[in-house]
């Protein structure tokens, strides 16, 4: 498990592109220092655990499909994370692995996608993309125009299965549809590192769901000029009420129907054939590993992955506390450090809701007894999404900090995760690199064909850069963990 005296160390300089320049502080105990990469007997042993996992994302997939252990069969792939991606998880950073997957692997994924996109019916536009278009086609209505499609719209998923409807989707279908072994072969490698994540980062309900019915997994192809604006994957509850296309695809359906569906499926069923899970689930981590060809040029052809980090690395783990989920941070400065800020929406009363820090480092804030460490920056108030949609950090910190009597420090470093912009954001002056708060710091990954990424799902804001002429293609999915009832932390059971 991570310490809170562990830095980082990552040799990222000839694969991450600072749009400013910056300095990447990355180690960990079990990496090596030159390389970036854990010590091969752990990565081993990890491997081993994955394969020894039970029913995992598909619980068919760990079947080989000719005799071979479980873990040659893994060996075969390719071994899991290494030991410091969790620590860079917790500290809100994003995770670089390139040539992660195997070349075969890889030509053979890249080859599948291509296939299937050209035979038509398998991909459909992704959910913020749909609802563009539907915004689009409204606005074009009577001009004879309404199905010319923008090019910034061109982003189509081929997914494992239909959160709505809950039926199997076409990147599940290994016996019937293109080279389903590849993708059989990928999703297995993909429950390895989901195995190992489960353990690494304490969140223990990534591997306690049923899983085949709560992951996301996709081929995501980009067309030329395609890109996706500023955004994150994963948002407290508040946010949802408030604006349920926030969450980025059909998770808010996915959450409601599952509280309240009552039909189950046969260990024997090949893949989810309904939404149905025990307990509402979220996105947690967020992974993609770029299929795109060789000869790929970052610097002609575009296409990368823009993360706003924060600058400073974050004293306690991001995300989430339970079902408190994080909403923004306090800003480090000379004397203080850079913190999460959490949203407690359970308090009894009208005035349910409190914003809230922890103070101390990473290794004393994992109890769900805070033993006095939880600090609230300001009195109780009652839930109001909107306070979180509009008028950005200075809204929030005059309604939710200054006004709820809390400090002028606190409100000084306060800064939203990622506000959802107004309609009149697009004619205000760009923040720059350093975010609207001067805390942040701008990363671009090429998108390199066998490069895994692998960050935060409710902590980091990202975006999509358009391509240049070429088709951009990855696969990308994220791990869900459960839900959790007001009040609840991760380390307790459920």
């Amino acid at each position: 498990m991570m310490t809170s005296s562990l830095t980082l160390l990552l040799a990222l300089s000839s694969v991450i592109r600072p749009a400013a320049p910056l300095a990447l502080n990355c180690q960990h105990r079990n990496a090596n220092p030159a390389t970036g990469v854990s010590n091969s007997k752990t990565m081993d042993r990890r491997m081993a655990a994955g394969a020894m996992a039970g029913a995992g994302l598909f619980p068919a997939l760990l079947a080989p499909s000719r005799p071979a252990s479980a873990v040659q069969q893994r060996e075969e792939l390719h071994a899991p994370i290494p030991d410091w991606v969790a620590a860079n998880l917790h500290g809100g950073r994003v995770t670089v692995l390139p040539n992660w997957l195997p070349p075969s692997l890889l030509s053979s994924l890249r080859s599948d996608a291509r296939a299937l996109f050209a035979e038509g019916g398998h991909f459909q536009p992704d959910a913020l993309a749909a609802y563009s278009i539907k915004k689009q086609r409204q606005s074009r209505s009577g001009s004879g125009n309404e199905k010319i499609i923008d090019a910034a719209y061109d982003r189509t998923i081929m997914p494992s299965f239909f959160a709505s409807t809950g039926k199997e989707g076409p990147f599940a279908n290994f016996d019937g549809l293109g080279d389903g072994q590849s993708r059989k072969q990928f999703a297995a490698l993909m429950e390895s590192v989901r195995t190992q994540l489960t353990a690494d980062l304490g969140r223990p309900t990534l591997g306690t769901l049923n899983r085949e019915r709560t992951n996301e997994m996709s081929y995501s192809r980009y067309g030329p000029g395609a890109f996706l604006p500023r955004h994150t994957d994963e948002h407290h509850g508040e946010l949802k009420k408030a604006h349920p296309v926030a969450s980025g695809d059909e998770n808010l359906k996915r959450v409601t129907m599952s509280k309240s569906s009552t039909d189950k499926t046969d260990a024997s069923d090949s893949l989810a054939t309904t939404v149905a899970s025990d307990k509402p689930t979220r996105r947690s981590v967020t992974w993609l590993v770029y299929l795109n060809d060789d000869d790929w040029n970052a610097d002609v052809d575009g296409g990368h992955l823009r993360v706003h980090e924060r600058a400073a690395f974050s004293e306690q783990p991001v995300g989430a506390r339970g079902a408190d989920l994080q909403v923004g941070w306090l800003k480090a400065t000379d004397s203080l450090p850079e913190q999460p800020v959490f949203l407690d929406a359970s308090l009894p009363g009208r005035s349910n809701c409190a914003l809230y820090c922890c103070e101390g480092g990473a290794e004393t804030n994992k109890s769900v007894n805070d033993n006095g460490r939880r600090r609230n920056l300001g009195k109780p108030f009652p839930s109001n999404p909107g306070l979180f949609l509009a008028g950005g950090d200075a809204l929030a910190r005059n309604l939710l900090i200054r006004a709820a009597g809390g400090s002028e420090s606190d409100a000084e470093r306060f800064h939203l995760v990622d506000a959802p912009k107004s309609a009149a954001s697009r004619y205000l002056p760009s923040p720059g690199p350093e975010g609207e708060d001067g805390g942040e710091r701008v990363l671009d990954i090429p998108p390199k064909g066998g490069t895994l990424v692998l960050f935060d799902s409710v902590s980091l804001p990202h975006e999509v850069l358009a391509s240049v002429g070429r088709e951009r293609l990855a696969a990308t999915g994220w791990f869900h963990e459960m839900v959790y009832p007001p009040g609840v932390h991760s380390s307790q059971t459920i």
